[in-house]
C-alpha cells in the first residue's frame, strides 16, 4: 500500500480520476463526489505529478483522455469493479428485510408502480410495505423508514426531502367535455372534489375559489378515493402532480387550464435510528431518493 500511495498520492485522487474520465467533465465529477470543482483539478494535479504523466487534454470545459490517461482509466475502472463485486458479496449481520410505512396515496399512486425495477436491482432486499391511510404520531411502531407528509421539521429523526407539492385541478375526459372550465369562477358551477382530512391549504378547495358562491362540494376520507371518483366524472379533483401526472399521460385525468400553485410541504423520506442502520436499508434510502429525483424532473 505504502508503494501505490507514492506511485498515486491518496487514493482520493484515484476516486477523482475515475469519476472524471468516466464524466469527461471536472464540474461534473465535483458533484458527483460532494466536493467543489477545485478540489478536482488540484487531485488529477497532484497524480500526473506522481505519475509523472499527462492524463488529460484539457479543452474549456470538457477534459478528454491522453494514451496515458486511457490505460489507467482500464486499469481504475476494472479494479474498482472488483471492489464493488466483493463488497456486495460479503457475508453481513442483515436479514435483508427492510420495513417501510407509507401512506396508501403514495404507495399506489408513486411507489408500487416503480417497484419492478427495485425488485430487479435488488433481489437479496425484502421490502415489508405497510399501507395506512394517515401515518401515526412518530414512536408508534418499529419501522425502518417512512414516507411522510410536511416540511421536514420533525425532531429525533433524519429526514430527506422526496416529492415537492404542485397542485392543480384535473378532471376526467368525459367530464370535461360536458363542462367548459376554463378559469377559477368557473369551478363554483361544478361539483368539487375534496380530501376531508389534508394537512397542505393548497388541498383545501376554500383556498382556490375566488366567487362567493357556494360550490357543490364532495368530500372523500382518502386521495386514492378522491382520484378514483374524478375519474368516473364526479367532478374536479385537486391533481398533486406526481400522484396525477400517469393518468394524465395514459389520458385517464385531464389537466384543466388553470395555473398551477405550490407549497413549502413536500413527502418526505424518515430514517429510523440513524445510529444502526444496516446495508439494505441504506441501499433502500439511495433508491427512493432516486426515484424522487428522477420524478421531480418529470
Amino acid at each position: 500500500m505504502s508503494d501505490l500511495r507514492r506511485a498515486v498520492g491518496t487514493l482520493d485522487n484515484l476516486v477523482a480520476f475515475e469519476a472524471a474520465a468516466r464524466l469527461g467533465n471536472f464540474s461534473r465529477a465535483a458533484r458527483e463526489l460532494l466536493v467543489a470543482q477545485p478540489a478536482i483539478s488540484r487531485r488529477m494535479q497532484q497524480l500526473e505529478q506522481s505519475l509523472g504523466a499527462k492524463l488529460f487534454e484539457r479543452n474549456g470545459t470538457r477534459v478528454r483522455l491522453t494514451a496515458a490517461g486511457d490505460q489507467l482509466q482500464r486499469v481504475v475502472t476494472n479494479a474498482f469493479r472488483s471492489i464493488e463485486q466483493c463488497a456486495r458479496t460479503l457475508p453481513r449481520n442483515d436479514d435483508g428485510v427492510v420495513s417501510l410505512r407509507v401512506n396508501v396515496a403514495a404507495a399506489s399512486l408513486w411507489l408500487i408502480p416503480a417497484l419492478g425495477e427495485f425488485y430487479a436491482n435488488f433481489p437479496d432486499i425484502r421490502l415489508h410495505l405497510v399501507c395506512i391511510d394517515e401515518l401515526p404520531e412518530f414512536g408508534d411502531g418499529d419501522f425502518d423508514l417512512e414516507i411522510r407528509f410536511g416540511t421536514g421539521d420533525w425532531q429525533g429523526v433524519e429526514s430527506y426531502p422526496l416529492l415537492s407539492e404542485t397542485i392543480y385541478p384535473v378532471a376526467s375526459p368525459q367530464f370535461c367535455q360536458g363542462h367548459a372550465i376554463d378559469s377559477l369562477d368557473r369551478l363554483s358551477d361544478v361539483p368539487l372534489l375534496q380530501l376531508a382530512n389534508f394537512t397542505s391549504p393548497l388541498m383545501d378547495w376554500r383556498g382556490w375559489l375566488s366567487s362567493d358562491r357556494a360550490p357543490v362540494i364532495r368530500h372523500f376520507t382518502t386521495y386514492a378515493m378522491v382520484l378514483e371518483a374524478a375519474m368516473f366524472g364526479h367532478g374536479v379533483a385537486l391533481g398533486w402532480h406526481h400522484y396525477v401526472r400517469r393518468a394524465v399521460e395514459k389520458g385517464d385525468l385531464v389537466r384543466l387550464p388553470i395555473k398551477e400553485r405550490k407549497s413549502d410541504y413536500r413527502e418526505f423520506l424518515v430514517v429510523r435510528s440513524p445510529g444502526s442502520r444496516r446495508f439494505s436499508v441504506e441501499r433502500t434510502k439511495a433508491w427512493l431518493l432516486e426515484l424522487a429525483a428522477r420524478d421531480d424532473q418529470r
